[in-house]
C-alpha cells in the first residue's frame, strides 16, 4: 500500500507545490506584473492536465496488458525527470524565451506521467483490499495525496518563515522540486519489488480495446460523471485558495500557507472515517449524498471567502478540505466497481484524465480570473457536483452488469 500510494503523495505534492510556488517563480519565466504572470502561471498548470489523457491510454494500457507493477515504477519515473527537469531551469533573464517553453515541457511530462499513475494505483489498492473493506482501502489514497500536500505546506511554509518571500522569489522556491525529484527515484526503487494483484496479472488473451470500446463506453462515461464534481471540488478548496488569497485578497503569506497545513491535517484524519462509512451505507449512495452536501455548501463559502479575513480563511479552509475528501476518500472505489476488471485502469484513467483537463487543473486559473464573479463561478461549481450526485444515482445497476461481465475466476 505504501509503494502504491507514494506516487499520489508526490502527484499532490508536486501540483500542490506548483499552485504555491507560482507566485513566487512565475515573474521569473513570465516577466510583467505579479497578477499577469501567475495567470500565464496557471495557464500552463491546465495545460499538463491536457496532455493526461494520452499518458491515460499509455500507461492505462500498459498495466491492463502487462501487469500494474511496470505501468507504476515507469510512471514515478518520469515524474521524477519532469521534477528535477523543474529544479534545474534558469529563469528567462538567463535563457529568454527558452524558459517558458521548457517549464510547459516539464508540465507535459508530468501531466503524462500522471494521467496514468492514480487509475494504476488505484486500481491496485481496490484489488488489494478484502470486498467488503474497498472503500477504506482506497481512502489510503487519499491519505497519501494529503500526506503530499502537507508536505509542500510545510516545506513552503518552513521556507517563507525561516528565510522570507523575497528569498523564494531570488530561487529558494527551487528546492522543494529537488526533494520531489529524490523523493521520486526512492518510490521507484521501492515499486519494483511490490507484488502483481491477481487482476493486474496479464491476461491469457490478448485485451482488444478496439473491439470492446461500445461495451465500455457506458461504463467510461460514469467515470467521467462520477470524478468530475470532486475534481472540480477538490481544486477549487486545495490548489486555488493559496495564490487566490495571497494575491486577490491580500492577506499575509505565512498565514495563508499555514492554513493550508492545518486544512491538510483535517483532509487526512476524515479519510478514513468516510472510507469505512461508504463501506457500510454504500459508496454510490454515499458519493450521491455528499455530492449533493458539497453543491448547496459551495455559494455560502465562496461568498464568505470573498471577503474573508485570516480567521475566517482558516476556518474555511478547514471546512472546505473535509467537505472535499467526502468525495475524494470514495470516489475511487466508486470508480474501480463500475469499471470492468479486465479493462479496469484504462477505463478509470482516460476518463479521469479527459475530466481532470477539462474540470480540474482549470479551476485555479478560472477562480484567478473570475475573482470579480465569485456568484457565477460558485454557479459552475455546483453544476459539476450535480453532475456526479446524478450520475451515482444511475449508476448503480451498472455495479451488477459488470460484475456479471467479468470472469468466474475475478468474481470468485
Amino acid at each position: 500500500m505504501t509503494a502504491s500510494s507514494a506516487g499520489a503523495a508526490l502527484e499532490s505534492y508536486e501540483w500542490s507545490l506548483y499552485a504555491l510556488l507560482v507566485t513566487y517563480f512565475s515573474p521569473r519565466f513570465f516577466g510583467g506584473d505579479l497578477h499577469q504572470s501567475v495567470l500565464y502561471g496557471f495557464g500552463l498548470f491546465a495545460v499538463g492536465f491536457l496532455i493526461r489523457p494520452i499518458g491515460a491510454v499509455v500507461l492505462g494500457q500498459l498495466a491492463d496488458r502487462r501487469g500494474r507493477r511496470p505501468a507504476l515504477v515507469l510512471s514515478i519515473g518520469l515524474a521524477g525527470v519532469a521534477t528535477l527537469g523543474m529544479a534545474l531551469t534558469p529563469g528567462r533573464e538567463t535563457i529568454g524565451i527558452a524558459a517558458p517553453v521548457l517549464l510547459l515541457v516539464w508540465r507535459l511530462v508530468l501531466g503524462f506521467s500522471f494521467g496514468g499513475e492514480q487509475a494504476v494505483a488505484q486500481a491496485y489498492l481496490f484489488e488489494s483490499s478484502p470486498e467488503k473493506r474497498r472503500m477504506l482501502g482506497t481512502s489510503v489514497y487519499s491519505i497519501f495525496y494529503g500526506l503530499g500536500t502537507i508536505t509542500a505546506n510545510l516545506l513552503v511554509a518552513g521556507l517563507v518563515t525561516a528565510a522570507g518571500p523575497d528569498a523564494l522569489r531570488d530561487g529558494y522556491w527551487r528546492i522543494p522540486f529537488l526533494v520531489a525529484a529524490v523523493l521520486s527515484l526512492i518510490f521507484m526503487l521501492a515499486r519494483r519489488g511490490i507484488p502483481e494483484t491477481r487482476d493486474g496479472d496479464p491476461h491469457e488473451e490478448p485485451v482488444r480495446w478496439g473491439r470492446e470500446w461500445r461495451a465500455l463506453l457506458v461504463p467510461g462515461l460514469a467515470v467521467a460523471g462520477l470524478t468530475v464534481g470532486s475534481l472540480a471540488s477538490y481544486y477549487l478548496w486545495i490548489s486555488a485558495p493559496t495564490s487566490y488569497a495571497i494575491t486577490v485578497l491580500k492577506l499575509p503569506d505565512g498565514q495563508v500557507l499555514w492554513a493550508g497545513v492545518v486544512a491538510q491535517l483535517a483532509y487526512m484524519a476524515a479519510a478514513p472515517v468516510f472510507g469505512a462509512l461508504a463501506d457500510r451505507l454504500g459508496p454510490l449512495r454515499w458519493v450521491a449524498g455528499a455530492s449533493v452536501v458539497l453543491a448547496v455548501a459551495t455559494l455560502p463559502m465562496q461568498v464568505l471567502l470573498n471577503s474573508a479575513t485570516p480567521l475566517t480563511y482558516w476556518v474555511l479552509m478547514v471546512l472546505g478540505s473535509v467537505g472535499v475528501v467526502t468525495l475524494a476518500a470514495t470516489i475511487t472505489g466508486a470508480t474501480a466497481m463500475v469499471a470492468p476488471a479486465r479493462h479496469r485502469v484504462t477505463v478509470m484513467a482516460l476518463p479521469y484524465s479527459i475530466t481532470s483537463a477539462l474540470f480540474g487543473g482549470t479551476t485555479p486559473a478560472l477562480k484567478q480570473k473570475f475573482a470579480a464573479h465569485p456568484a457565477l463561478f460558485s454557479i459552475y461549481i455546483i453544476a459539476l457536483l450535480l453532475v456526479t450526485a446524478v450520475t451515482a444515482l444511475v449508476s448503480r445497476p451498472l455495479l451488477a452488469k459488470a460484475a456479471a461481465a467479468e470472469p468466474a475466476s475475478v468474481r470468485a
